[in-house]
């Protein structure tokens, strides 16, 4: 590497207007979007105080491939031009060429890394790569109003300047038509400079929600119809940027004169750090390419305080500052390339991909910009400069979290950020950020730290991570002011409930996800305000707040979403809740209602349509898709300039009662009311007006869904509504039912939780069963003890994994019959030795470790989220991993899980007598376990003995059966055990059919209660439905048999002997 000694600025300027004006060739197909730059014309540059260009040497048109180190990746998709606006409405003035710059997934390195090792895990990119997009953007500075050329390459014809969109649209600049290929806008000068996306109609693509599993994937096939966002599917951008020349910037630009400043040449600076001069505190980086390898970060000495990257410079590489000065610069519109870089660069691995076994890099990977803070006060001016393609996060600062390090970002660009962890900036103490441009995929800016300012922000939203994040951990923050943001794009796809999602997200702890007692009332996060955010286009959801601290005065002054992407309706909520300590003291959130110091909406519009909590069009199904918590009513409000005001009417409904259960789908309402009128909805659908007479009304409606919301609205003649919402289930004509006790979630008596909050106390911990047949379809109603929580964003559950088998009741016991050592009863006995002959003992499905005794009809598998595995939600008939019917699965009162399957699929079945086995289990990732079922491993493995009992398991797994963790497909040395947590034994003893003794854990069918005699309201902790088809349904406990002086070893060696005379064998079948 070469290194020049400090020259004058006269011969800076000389090499920037040498590097502006020269081309390069390369030969390559034009089919693989490989081609040679312009080697006949002459790029021709401005390099004045009114405009100025660049153009890199060694350009490559190249959408695919990895790029030799001395080459820069240049568009073949569009090429740019710029020309001074005035005089120019004929298009006369002179035409300036503009370097294009081009961005691809992967940066075509793909998944393996500089040392052959190819990573199998996901990475972020899996759809930009399929889907082939790309990022394009051209920059250059300006002093006068400029009139920008996009000439769109790909050979596909412009008919009209209404087929060019400009985003953010409120720039509303001024655009036309210039021949079949080329927009012309107008761009008036601003001293901040503008941002934005150029986008041609050809280029659209729609992104959707394959709907698959829990979360669903994106895909560009529209069958699903779930659309999540339009844009380019090669996108291009412009950033016209203030001259840095200019009386406000000149601080920008390091004076190549003064000794302490020292030159680069371009070229390979794989060893940069080693040729630092001890006198410098400034490297200058002039126009040009220059790179370090995929093996390399410079790691700059602590007399480097100051970095500059000139325009048509570019860097490919990374810097990490050694030095702690009091006040440290990066500036210049020159480049910052990652490229290089394989995702989760590891410094522990030679920034080769994390090794396979490290279990995050997060301290470790590679970050395009790292700094450190003592706990002095610091300060960093980030001006300028453009990152591209981070392999990670591309900005961090370590040492004391919160400085004070004071940051002045203004006119910044990241573009690149396929991968997910490519966030944003974190904004620490005191920073102001300004005039910038975002492509991210993770947290875009991150608002940890106090007295923080952000303006005029363009971002375009990959599909990880939310817009704005201020959660993780409980903080102490205040005064955080983020006014005028674009949202430009977004695709952001998730079909579940995410914590870590939306356009403003505070997190619950990185610790534990699914945690609600990780808070600290000690701390407080108060007085943000957000002004002026304009969602363009979808989005997923609007608002994710779990408040960890206090929290007080939080409020959202103009926040316009234009629509709600197509995904699920669950999946678009807004959450507001507020966390406990582990004492389980809950949080102090401002009262809004009262002292104006909670969270407030003013001027949040969906659609153009503001959103009013005094208004029928908030709720979590209308328009605002709030979804608070219930005990946060006066904590929340939700206003706007234009609502109407005066007295609101009176409204009082009778034969409606919240959360309850409808018997048929006509539900009657009666009601009264001083409105002007009455108007009803079911599920947010057509509003039905109801005939006021003398200020009373009487009306029906019909339910269609398990979980119908019924609104009344009364509106008087002022505007002012009054507005009643009742949640009412419908699941059919019920065919009968059976009850569990309470705390039996244990198996066998000895099963234990995992200690992760994710299984919360009480969610395996079966309750009550019921059939309903609804018309062509027939629903399973489950309920557990404790509230199914979802921690992992499946499909309204993620950790249980519930099976129900179907089986003759004329085969089913009312005796364990698991075992020869688990025959409790004289019923036992007699059922066991008159049936043994002919019953056949049938496996379940594969991993619950568990058989039927006799076999079973059907097997409907209820799991959140893995409808596409092998045996993912369906139904199933024996001998066959055909689905024989879908299973569409709604959680209802917190607790509740309604799996609806289609009628035709239970042909031939009769609900009301046949028998049912009903178990819950832990549901698992394929890797983890057989079936989608997550083994229940030992005691002392959960307690962390054993080479293999990692804390995983203590966290993740159930404890108190009997294997360790292995390699077979079990992931489990022993399979006797049950993997079931909690079964519906009927009138037997569950720990006695699931006894850890058991060479196998056989099961009986427990045939429903019918409404004549059923007893599950009467007595819910007591056993209901019925084990017996034939035979006593009581039994005989251990202590009873040894009042009569019969011991159980006794009864056990009669019936062996029986058996044996018989010659009685039980039939084996096992079901793969």
């Amino acid at each position: 590497m070469g290194l020049a000694a400090p020259a004058s600025a006269a011969t800076a300027s000389s090499e920037s207007q040498q590097a502006s004006t020269t081309g390069s060739a390369t030969t390559q197909s034009a089919a693989t979007q490989t081609t040679a730059s312009d080697s006949v014309t002459t790029p021709a540059t401005a390099n004045d105080a009114d405009l100025h260009t660049w153009w890199q040497q060694n350009a490559e048109k190249n959408s695919t491939d990895k790029l030799a180190d001395g080459v820069v990746r240049e568009s073949p998709f569009y090429s740019t031009k710029v020309a001074l606006s005035e005089n120019n409405d004929d298009n006369t003035q002179p035409q300036y060429d503009s370097f294009t710059y081009l961005s691809i997934p992967r940066n075509g390195n793909g998944k393996t890394d500089n040392s052959g090792y190819t990573y199998p895990e996901q990475d972020g990119a899996e759809f930009s790569a399929s889907a082939r997009m790309t990022m394009s953007w051209s920059s250059f500075e300006y002093s006068k109003d400029t009139d920008v050329y996009v000439k769109l390459d790909t050979n596909q014809p412009i008919t009209s300047a209404d087929q060019v969109t400009i985003r953010p649209t409120s720039d509303n600049f001024k655009k036309e038509l210039v021949g079949n290929d080329t927009i012309k806008i107008t761009v008036p000068y601003k001293d901040s400079g503008y941002r934005f996306s150029v986008e041609f109609t050809p280029q659209l693509i729609t992104a959707y929600n394959d709907n698959s599993g829990g979360s669903g994937n994106l895909t560009t096939d529209s069958a699903s119809g779930q659309a999540v966002d339009t844009e380019p599917q090669n996108s291009m951008m412009i950033f016209a940027q203030p001259m840095e020349a200019s009386s406000q910037t000149s601080s920008d630009i390091p004076d190549t004169s003064d000794a302490t400043v020292q030159q680069i040449t371009p070229g390979d600076i794989s060893d940069l750090a080693t040729h630092v001069e001890s006198t410098a505190n400034t490297l200058y980086f002039g126009p040009g390419t220059y790179w370090m390898g995929s093996n390399y970060q410079t790691q700059l000495p602590a007399n480097i305080t100051w970095v500059y990257l000139a325009p048509g410079a570019y860097v490919k590489g990374s810097f990490l500052f050694k030095a702690t000065a009091a006040h440290m610069k990066v500036t210049g519109y020159g480049v910052l390339s990652g490229e290089q870089y394989i995702y989760e660069a590891d410094a522990n691995n030679g920034l080769n991909h994390i090794s396979p076994k490290s279990s995050d890099c997060n301290g470790s990977c590679l970050k395009m910009l790292q700094f450190e803070s003592t706990g002095a006060s610091q300060s960093l001016d980030l001006h300028g400069l453009t990152v591209a393609n981070p392999p990670f996060n591309s900005f961090v600062m370590y040492g004391e979290a919160d400085g004070p390090f004071a940051m002045n970002v203004n006119n910044y660009q990241q573009v690149g950020a396929w991968y997910w962890q490519t966030d944003g900036l974190e904004l620490y103490r005191g920073t102001t950020l300004k005039n910038s441009f975002f492509q991210s995929n993770d947290d875009t800016i991150k608002l940890y730290h106090s007295n923080v300012t952000v303006d005029n922000t363009v971002i375009w939203k990959g599909e990880n991570g939310p817009v704005f994040q201020w959660g993780w951990s409980p903080r102490n923050v205040e005064n955080v002011s983020v006014s005028n943001t674009d949202i430009i794009h977004n695709r952001m796809y998730w079909n579940d409930q995410k914590s870590n999602t939306c356009v403003f997200n505070e997190s619950p702890s990185w610790t534990d996800t699914s945690a609600t007692n990780t808070a600290d009332l000690s701390d407080t996060v108060q007085n943000f305000t957000f002004t002026n955010t304009n969602v363009e286009g979808m989005v997923n959801c609007a608002i994710r707040m779990y408040a960890a601290q206090n929290t007080k005065n939080i409020k959202f002054d103009g926040l316009h979403i234009d629509a709600w992407s197509k995904i699920d309706l669950s999946a678009q909520e807004s959450f507001f809740k507020a966390f406990t300590d582990s004492n389980g003291k809950q949080v102090t959130i401002g009262n809004q209602t009262t002292d104006g110091e909670g969270l407030l909406f003013h001027n949040y519009t969906v659609g153009g349509v503001a959103v009013l909590k005094a208004s029928n069009n908030w709720a979590s199904d209308e328009l605002g898709r709030l979804d608070f918590d219930a005990d946060l009513w006066d904590n929340w409000d939700a206003t706007a300039d234009t609502q109407p005001t005066g007295e609101a009417p009176s409204l009082s409904v009778t034969g409606l009662s919240d959360g309850e259960t409808a018997e048929n789908r006509s539900m009657p309402i009666v009601g009264t009311s001083n409105a002007k009128t009455v108007e009803i909805s079911v599920s947010n659908g057509t509003e039905t007006k109801a005939t006021l007479a003398d200020g009373k009304f009487t009306t029906s409606v019909k339910l269609p869904s398990v979980t119908n919301t019924v609104r009344v609205t009364a509106i008087a003649a002022n505007g002012v509504m009054t507005v009643k919402r009742y949640t009412i289930y419908a699941f059919g004509s019920i065919k009968g039912s059976m009850t569990d006790p309470a705390g039996d979630d244990n198996g066998p008596g000895s099963y234990v939780y995992p200690s992760s909050s994710a299984f919360n106390k009480g969610s395996f911990d079966l309750r009550s069963f019921g059939v309903y047949e609804d018309g062509d379809t027939v629903n399973f109603v489950t309920s557990v003890e404790g509230g199914i929580t979802n921690p992992w964003g499946g499909n309204g559950m993620s950790t249980q994994r519930l099976n129900i088998y179907l089986g003759d009741a004329t085969t089913s016991a009312s005796a364990s019959a698991t075992s020869f050592k688990t025959v409790t009863s004289h019923a036992s006995l007699t059922s066991l030795t008159s049936r043994a002959s002919s019953t056949p003992v049938v496996a379940e499905l594969p991993g619950t470790n568990n058989f039927t005794l006799g076999a079973w009809k059907k097997a409907i598998v209820v799991d959140g989220r893995y409808d596409d595995a092998t045996y993912g939600s369906a139904v199933y008939n024996p001998d066959s991993t055909e689905k024989a019917g879908t299973v569409s699965l709604s959680i209802v009162k917190g607790n509740t899980m309604v799996a609806s399957v289609p009628a035709s699929s239970l042909k031939g079945i009769d609900l009301s007598k046949i028998g049912y086995q009903v178990s819950l289990f832990s549901d698992a990732e394929a890797s983890e376990g057989i079936g989608n079922v997550r083994p229940v491993l030992s005691k002392a493995c959960w307690d962390g003995t054993g080479a293999t009992c990692t804390s995983d398991v203590h966290q993740y797994r159930f404890g108190g059966g009997l294997g360790v963790p292995n390699d077979s497909d079990a992931h489990d040395s022993v399979t006797t055990d049950s993997n079931a947590i909690d079964i519906f034994s009927g009138a037997e003893s569950q720990a006695a059919l699931m006894s850890l003794k058991n060479t196998k854990v056989v099961l009986p069918f427990v045939t429903l209660q019918t409404s004549a005699s059923d007893n599950s309201h009467a007595q819910p902790d007591k056993n209901g439905g019925s084990a017996a088809a034939s035979g006593s349904t009581t039994s005989t406990p251990d202590a009873a048999l040894a009042k009569t002086g019969v011991s159980v070893a006794s009864m056990l060696a009669i019936v062996v002997l029986l058996l044996c005379a018989g010659g009685i064998s039980y039939k084996i079948s096992h079901n793969k």
